[in-house]
Formats: C-alpha cells, structure tokens, sequence
C-alpha cells in the first residue's frame, strides 16, 4: 500500500488541523513549513507543522484548493459567512500550497480586488461564450461534412457518425434536411 503523509498543523487556542494525504514527503514538508510560519504570523503566537504518516479513516483538509476565481470565491464566501475565525485559514492553505509569489494575484482576482472589471464569474461567463461559439461552428461543420460524405460515396450512416462524431439522429436528420433519404441507399447495399 502506497505511504501517504499529512500535515498536523497545531495552535495554540484551536483543535490541531489536518491537512492531507500527500503522496511525497517533501510537497508535505514544504505545505507544513510555509502554513506553519504563516498562521504564526497571522495569528502573532507559536503555531507548529509536522508531517507525519497519513491514517486512511482520518478525515483530511484537501491541500489542494481550487485557484479559478468563482470557485475560490464562493469558498471565500462561505468562510466569511461562518463568523468565526477558520483555522488554518483559506488564504494561509491557499498561501501553503502556492507560495507566496502567487497567492496575492490569485486572491486578489478572487475577491475582485485585482482592480479588473470583471468578476470571476464574468471571466467565467465569457470564456463559456467562446467556447459555445466553437462548438456550434464545430457542430455545423461536422453536418456538413457528414452530408459532402455521403455525397462522395460514404453511403453508411454508421461510418459517417464514427467519422464525425455526431449521433445517428443527427446524421439522418441532417442527411434529410439536405433532400437524402438515407433509409434508402441503406437497403440497396
């Protein structure tokens, strides 16, 4: 069975904090001694990180935290909803697993501090625009290609839909909508 490690994160005024599992040691060390040091800054007393074996009935706070600004965001949210102070805090696991390089940009476009316009829901909102655009010009160039097969001989709706990729509802229905019976050229084969 595969060794697992966890980061114990002990303050001094809260339950410790369980942080894991990692799959190497040193991702462990690194999360343990920058949370560690953070939270000790945050919190102006004595917080100790250790690593030590992972147990698998454990229950663990994921180190990975999602860095796109919605998701981020609604977590950023929900903590500060809860009233209370969080420990080990979303910036300080946020802090732990990115480093202190990225962690600020990160939250920033987060909370909308950034100083962009735009939300993360907005950037969110605008990428899944583009990427609708995409697939509808996909989608029309895939029909007509289905139809320019069938024309150059490919008279077999399976084989068309294995090519393109479309389900065989829509390749009859485009094959149709371009005056071809395909139910026809079928039974002559």
């Amino acid at each position: 069975m595969l060794k697992t490690y966890a980061v114990v994160v002990t303050p001094q005024d809260h339950p410790p904090a369980l942080i894991g599992p990692f799959i190497a040691e040193t991702n462990a060390e690194r999360y343990a001694e920058r949370i560690g040091s953070f939270e000790s800054r945050r919190t102006n007393s004595k917080v100790d990180a250790f690593v030590a074996t992972a147990h698998p009935r454990r229950e663990y706070l994921d180190p990975r935290l999602p860095t796109d600004p919605w998701t981020l965001g609604k977590l950023i949210a929900e903590e500060e909803d809860q009233g209370h102070d969080a420990f080990p805090c979303l910036y300080a696991r946020l802090y732990a697993q990115l480093g202190g390089n990225i962690t600020d940009k990160v939250w920033s476009r987060a909370t909308g501090w950034e100083g962009n316009e735009n939300s993360g829901r907005e950037d969110l909102l605008a990428s899944a625009e583009d990427w609708r655009t995409q697939r509808l010009g996909a989608a029309r160039a895939l029909k007509r290609i289905a139809v320019e097969l069938w024309n150059d001989g490919m008279n077999n709706v399976q084989d068309i839909r294995r090519v393109t990729g479309l389900s065989r509802t829509t390749v009859y229905e485009v094959l149709r909508a371009a005056g071809i019976d395909p139910a026809t050229r079928d039974s002559e084969q």
